[in-house]
């Protein structure tokens, strides 16, 4: 895959994820290329990558437009991602060394300093944690699996921008670090599962609640 592809795919995804193109919302060839700074081919190939993905729908003599939200997908990749995650905190907690745990108290201490509107800033750190203790695993497969799910963060910008979210996923980091400190490689994993799951519930829930009928869905 070129430099260009994967800098268009890493900048729609991005901007579809954090809600600022919304569902329904037009996708013009010329307008992308423009901001992106490569050619209509490149954009269409971006496009048609985004397509299989399920992020953006083409229609015909209509174009792209970015697709309504899937809430099973969202379901299914938050659960897949519950299981590999949690398998790979068990696998970490007896292979992080002081100097691993110290690492992650200290990027739980930058969670808290950070401001409430800080949203962009904070999910650097939480995906940043969670890297830590997966790359602790000692399974490149595991990591590999992990990382080709790593869409689970799916408009992360829309539910943490909710009122108390950034404060409770502090609060399950908090937990989860005093699991591993312990050595406690089951409760490890069952702390790092429910944290996920939790996001999956409330984020499903908030979409049905916040976005307008018709700009998501049931099924895939």
């Amino acid at each position: 895959m070129s430099v260009e592809l994967t800098k268009v795919l890493k900048g729609l995804r991005y901007e579809i994820y954090s809600g600022l193109r919304l569902p329904r919302e037009r996708l013009v060839e010329t307008e992308l290329a423009e901001a992106y700074s490569v050619s209509r081919m490149m954009i269409r190939r971006a496009l048609n990558q985004l397509t299989q993905e399920g992020l953006v729908r083409l229609e015909p003599y209509r174009g792209a437009s970015v697709a309504e939200i899937s809430l099973a997908n969202i379901h299914e990749k938050y659960h897949i991602a519950a299981m590999l995650e949690g398998y790979a905190a068990k696998l970490a907690t007896k292979r992080l060394n002081s100097e691993d745990l110290e690492a992650l108290a200290q990027n739980l201490e930058q969670q808290k300093q950070l401001q409430v509107e800080d949203v962009q800033q904070w999910q650097g750190c939480n995906r940043q944690f969670h890297r830590l203790l997966n790359y602790k695993c000692g399974s490149a497969r595991l990591v590999e699996m992990i990382k080709e799910n790593a869409r689970f963060t799916s408009y992360w910008f829309i539910v943490l921008s909710a009122p108390g979210r950034i404060s409770a996923n502090i609060g399950e980091h908090e937990q989860i670090l005093r699991a591993l400190r312990r050595g406690e490689n089951e409760e490890a994993r069952h702390m790092v599962e429910r944290h996920l799951l939790k996001a999956a519930e409330y984020l499903v829930n908030f979409l049905k609640k916040n976005i307008p009928i018709g700009l998501w869905r049931e099924g895939p």
